[in-house]
């Protein structure tokens, strides 16, 4: 009875002590995390105050950042660089996320502008090149894939594929997951009225926000697929360099879109105001709106994420010149 007891105390204890160390890389916690716990047993007793806790939080992550080559100078400089694109990569996936969001909130903005000449000179201005650079920033975005795939086939053809096989089942099970959810979805909006499909039925509108939800999971699942796999990729000097060029031009890209977007959003808050807000039409609507807020916000922060990578990138890349 005793030992069980033991056994079980033991067994809270580790699990406290594994919950403390989560924040750190494997590698870190294998090589310090024994010393890090006997120093907060001997100081708190093995209850660390908050404050503490988070200072273990904040630390473990900025130890993540520079064991994926994020950030610090450890890191040998080309995996600073290919860090550097897979920022961009991350943030695309979120931009792309974004975007999906703005497109479905601005269906149809033609019909709320006035009819008179010039009018429609801004909006539709702005959401077209907003769809020409997306469309360019989704060619160099596959142009990179393709520049990695004989990496990537190397990769898998030396075993490469435990590596990446938890990833990638998830990845396709939630892509299965969305693919059922699809297809009745699509049914069921056939036999909808476009009012219905616009707000009027709300059920409908819960059931399309879950399927969002769905495909931005899918998403995320297939972009930590690809980071888990790049990270792995055996690139030369030039393919990495390509890489780095067609990762700053999609940085670019997403800062053109964020400025167009801008421009849309002015130009309807000026000449259609109502429509940004679901206000009756000849009504005094406003120009914000929770839903445009928070996808420009998410635009705006994934164009942020890019240019750090950008950045990154180009300096590890003058250092791994200059080595």
């Amino acid at each position: 009875m005793t030992g069980t007891k033991g056994s079980t105390t033991a067994g809270a204890r580790r699990s406290h002590e594994d919950a403390l160390l989560r924040w750190y890389p494997p590698a870190w916690r294998a090589r310090y995390g024994d010393e890090l716990i006997t120093v907060i047993d001997d100081e708190y007793g093995g209850r660390p105050p908050p404050r503490v806790r988070l200072g273990l939080v904040t630390g473990g992550l900025r130890e993540r950042a520079r064991h994926a080559a994020i950030a610090g100078d450890s890191a040998p400089p080309a995996d600073g660089v290919r860090a550097g694109v897979l920022m961009v990569l991350v943030a695309w996936s979120a931009f792309v996320v974004a975007g999906a969001s703005f497109a479905k909130f601005s269906e149809h903005f033609d019909e709320a502008l006035p009819h008179r000449m010039g009018a429609h000179h801004i909006p539709d201005l702005a959401f077209t090149a907003l769809q020409t650079v997306s469309g360019v920033a989704s060619v160099l975005v596959i142009a990179g894939a393709l520049l990695a795939a004989p990496a990537f086939t190397r990769f898998l053809q030396a075993g490469g594929w435990s590596s990446v096989r938890g990833h990638s089942l998830r990845a396709l099970a939630c892509t299965a997951v969305t693919i059922a959810f699809t297809v009745p979805l699509v049914v069921w909006a056939h036999h909808l009225t476009a009012h219905q499909r616009n707000g009027g039925l709300h059920w409908y509108g819960a059931v399309l926000v879950l399927w969002a939800v769905l495909l931005a999971i899918t998403l995320t699942l297939w972009t930590v697929v690809a980071v888990a796999a790049a990270r792995r990729l055996e690139l030369s000097a030039a393919v990495l360099k390509a890489e780095a060029t067609l990762g700053a031009a999609v940085a670019v890209a997403m800062v053109v879109m964020v400025g167009a977007t801008a421009t849309w959003w002015g130009g309807m808050a000026n000449d259609a105001p109502s429509f940004l807000n679901a206000s009756p039409a000849g009504a005094p609507g406003s120009p914000w709106d929770v839903w445009l807020v928070a996808s420009v916000a998410l635009m705006v922060t994934a164009a942020g994420v890019a240019a750090v990578g950008v950045v990154r990138g180009a300096r590890m890349w003058l250092r791994m010149g200059a080595s």
